[in-house]
């Protein structure tokens, strides 16, 4: 007996579609009897039904967006991310909602992103649909090159529109105007002045800008385009692959305290809900199958940032370049009640601010290489800082050092060192963009030890002079915390907010040296000041550090030998290194003065 197949779930009945069109007839007669007729370009009534009209019109399968009518194996299947996601962006945006998507890749969104222009063109009269992406080719080759293999089916029911170079004319009669017409807008990955104001120049009762690619679109660029979004039926569809959870997707969706934000739906697909892996066959032509994703699972391997960004559509929490991880925080958390990172002295690291209305200053206490905590605070002033620097410093209970205090003397923070200056302490200034400070790296100089002959422990590890790595000193201040998180060197406390900020900065090199990401940019990013960061970056750099010395036990001293000959040899051997480490420094100094000359 033949199977009866089941009717399709969601769509409008066709007594519902029915109705639709009589409400549009009317809405037409009654503008010819007003005498508002323009016998032009008119809408289809689908502006609550966009599943419906991507199906009549532009014959898209219904089963390729609403994935769990396909049946089989999706009536047990337990979905990853968000069910029937490519349904929820829809019907999201006619609810009058902006939509942020977090996505695996190849799972259809730049597809159904095509689909969403032109339901939203033919929907919505004189409307503008904005697509952009940090570079041309991200929107000629991905959304746009999808709408010219719709356009056919499209043109069928709009016979005047007119398909240009990334730009659609629902009326091309009017000189050029873009009275209803879909765009494409390139907004780089850097945004100047320019740039930003492009962004804001759009307006239209009906307007929709759909951004491809977000996580690489400057933060600047996605304020503009919601400062020009004034009508309410002004919407914005986010799409892109996560990269963490401070880039400008994710922002969108949610604020610097993982809260959602008020009016934003987010939707998160995941490639193990996609119609080609549940149902083991292929039911989306072009799109990811189970054999590509098996070799991706198998490349980033399962866990990882990649895994969970590229595959299951999650933001991670700090991007591919960062400069310290998530995990490396997590682990110096939990060493935060091992007593042996308290060994040492105290230490202080500050932020200075000068205002109660703006960012708050932080203070970072140190007590060996544990961080015991990181105090944020409302500053009346900077010298409101300096002061309490001085008490906390002065404390008869628990003195601190000034050799260990380190506070940023840039800006603001001048104001701070000169109060303490009056104050009688003398502290260690911190000027991020001056060279970076002259020095060994003690730690790499200690990794590798051994006995002279007179059984003494020597360092015998690489020799680095530190200021020759870094284009400055914030470069190093930071890197430091890095290596000390990375070689589990030091202790945190359990807060996330202090986390976030340590994790954000990603750094490259540059010209041979370690560059971190300027605090402009991470301000941006962060939409406040990483003053956690910054004054746990500089009490860890300022603090009494003991590198750590392989212990190697000595052999028994033998009453054969000539001890006094052993000592007089080895003293001649170790000035005979250092002559020769002189010699060497000397050539180098004439080298680099005739490459310069």
């Amino acid at each position: 007996m033949a199977r009866r197949r089941k009717a399709p779930q969601g769509l409008a009945s066709p007594a519902d579609l029915e109705r639709i069109r009589l409400q549009a007839q009317a809405v037409m007669l009654d503008k010819q009897r007003k005498g508002e007729w323009t016998h032009g370009v008119q809408p289809h009534p689908y502006q609550k039904h966009p599943v419906e009209w991507i199906v009549e019109y532009l014959g898209v399968p219904e089963h390729t967006i609403r994935w769990s009518i396909n049946g089989g194996l999706y009536e047990d299947h337990k979905w990853d991310g968000d069910k029937n996601p490519l349904v929820q962006i829809l019907e999201s945006l006619a609810r009058w909602e902006d939509c942020g998507v977090e996505s695996a890749t190849g799972t259809g969104k730049t597809y159904l992103a095509a689909c969403i222009v032109l339901w939203f063109l033919a929907c919505h009269q004189d409307s503008l649909v904005v697509t952009a992406a940090p570079k041309a080719d991200q929107l000629l080759l991905q959304v746009w090159m999808e709408i010219g293999k719709l356009w056919p089916r499209f043109q069928r029911h709009f016979p005047s529109a007119e398909l240009l170079n990334g730009k659609i004319r629902m009326k091309p009669d009017e000189d050029g105007k873009e009275t209803w017409a879909a765009i494409a807008f390139v907004c780089g990955v850097g945004a100047d002045e320019e740039a930003a104001q492009k962004a804001q120049g759009f307006h239209r009762e009906h307007m929709l800008i759909i951004t491809e690619e977000t996580p690489g679109i400057h933060p600047a660029i996605m304020t503009s385009f919601y400062h020009t979004r004034t009508d309410d039926h002004n919407l914005h569809l986010a799409l892109g692959n996560p990269d963490s959870r401070n880039d400008p997707l994710h922002r969108f969706c949610f604020d610097v305290n993982e809260e959602p934000i008020p009016g934003v739906n987010h939707v998160r697909i995941s490639a193990f809900d996609f119609p080609n892996i549940v149902c083991q066959r292929s039911v989306v032509p072009g799109a990811i199958g189970q054999k590509r994703l098996t070799q991706r699972i198998a490349n980033f391997g399962e866990g990882t940032r990649l895994y969970g960004s590229r595959i299951r559509g999650i933001s991670p929490a700090e991007a591919e370049d960062a400069l310290i991880r998530w995990e490396w925080c997590v682990a110096a958390g939990e060493r935060y009640n091992d007593p042996k990172y308290r060994e040492g002295t105290l230490a202080l690291g500050v932020d200075v601010a000068d205002t109660p209305q703006g960012d708050p200053a932080a203070i970072a206490r140190w007590q060996g290489a544990c961080l015991t905590d990181v105090e944020a605070f409302a500053a009346q002033d900077a010298s409101y800082v300096g002061e309490r620097v001085v008490l906390e410093a002065r404390d008869k209970n628990n003195p601190v050092d000034p050799r260990y205090i380190g506070i940023d003397s840039v800006g603001v923070g001048a104001s701070a060192v000169n109060t303490m200056r009056r104050m009688g302490l003398k502290v260690r200034h911190i000027s991020g963009g001056a060279r970076a400070a002259p020095g060994l790296d003690v730690d790499t100089m200690w990794s590798e030890t051994e006995p002279d002959l007179e059984g003494r422990i020597r360092a015998t590890g690489p020799t680095i002079v530190e200021a020759e790595r870094f284009n400055n000193l914030r470069s190093q201040v930071w890197w430091r915390m890095r290596e000390d998180l990375r070689l589990n060197k030091v202790a945190l406390p359990m807060d996330e907010g202090l986390w976030q900020d340590l994790c954000t900065p990603t750094y490259k090199t540059q010209g041979g040296k370690i560059v971190v990401q300027p605090k402009e940019e991470i301000i941006v990013l962060l939409k406040r000041s990483p003053n956690k960061g910054d004054a746990a970056c500089y009490g860890n750099f300022v603090r009494r550090r003991q590198p750590l010395r392989t212990r190697i036990e000595a052999e028994p001293k033998s009453k054969n030998v000539d001890y006094g000959l052993e000592r007089r040899l080895s003293r001649m051997e170790r000035i005979q290194q250092a002559e020769e480490k002189r010699h060497q420094r000397m050539f180098a100094r004439s080298a680099r003065m005739r490459r310069k000359a």
